[in-house]
């Protein structure tokens, strides 16, 4: 694999994503893996990342290959690639928000961009919203810094507001922003009463915008089938369950009319919510059989 300095990157966009609280459903994880599992990676540069981690919350995975074990550690990994259809180069940063030394984290991660004078950033994260499933998925976008760009000019986005307990991204976007270096934020929201590992259909939609706001080419042939697949399965899981369809149309109502209040998405309040809910029906439901 070639090695790569910053006088072989043309105006480069680095775009970020950690496994973790910021990847609800791991949305964005697995869409930016679709995109690298598209391109031909140039370079890549992997953080060390021995002293971030409890390795008994967050364990290594082992797996066997002809005969052979191996371990693999976790890693935080920056790829090198180059679309065909942009004159940008990319760098894609694949994390996981650390358990401990966040400082240092964020300084070595900084080196980076530094190194290679990033000039824009994107940042791809998830979160748990009460939206129903069966609408368009929902993905909004905040920005810091100079919109300048030409990606900024049809972009429909808003200052942070956020307040409550920070992730890695508002920790590295506070000092993006110290340098003046321009961040896009964009976010898909899960439904939270999902109790699922990956949501295929959110993370097509976030690969979706990030090609619009890119201009670079992907191939959805394959995500678009697993989403498919993945919502004919829901679909029939769901089908028997009444108090989470009203739940869901309760949720739809809320989506069409774009009233939907803004909740914490810690997902132990938000699964308070819908006990709430289920406990009102079953209630509704025993004083009727009185």
């Amino acid at each position: 694999m070639e090695q790569i300095t910053k006088s072989d990157l043309n105006e480069p966009i680095l775009i970020c994503t950690w496994e973790g609280w910021p990847d609800a459903a791991e949305a964005a994880t697995k869409s930016i893996k679709e995109l690298l599992s598209q391109s031909e990676v140039k370079h890549t540069i992997n953080l060390n990342s021995e002293s971030y981690y409890i390795y008994s919350d967050k364990r290594p995975s082992v797996t066997n290959i002809n005969n052979k074990r191996q371990i693999d550690w976790l890693n935080n990994k920056f790829s090198f690639i180059k679309p065909k259809s942009i004159n940008n180069d990319i760098i894609i940063f694949q994390g996981i928000e650390p358990d401990l030394n966040w400082k240092k984290y964020i300084k070595e991660f900084m080196k980076i961009v530094s190194l290679y004078e990033i000039k824009t950033v994107i940042m791809i994260g998830a979160l748990l919203d009460s939206v129903p499933h069966t609408r368009k998925p929902r993905i909004t976008f905040t920005s810091t810094g100079k919109q300048n760009q030409k990606m900024f000019k049809n972009l429909k986005f808003s200052n942070p507001t956020y307040e409550g307990p920070a992730g890695i991204t508002s920790a590295i976007g506070e000092k993006l922003d110290k340098l003046g270096i321009p961040t896009i934020s964009l976010w898909g929201h899960a439904p939270h009463y999902l109790q699922i590992t990956h949501n295929p259909i959110l993370s097509a939609a976030i690969l979706k915008e990030l090609s619009e706001l890119l201009s670079i080419e992907i191939n959805f042939e394959k995500i678009t089938k697993v989403s498919e697949d993945f919502k004919s399965s829901l679909n029939n899981a769901l089908e028997d369950h009444n108090e989470i369809t009203k739940y869901v149309e309760k949720l739809e109502e809320s989506y069409d009319t774009e009233e939907m209040s803004k909740i914490d998405p810690e997902p132990q309040m938000i699964l308070k919510d819908v006990e709430n809910f289920l406990k009102d029906k079953r209630k509704q439901s025993d004083d009727l059989g009185k």
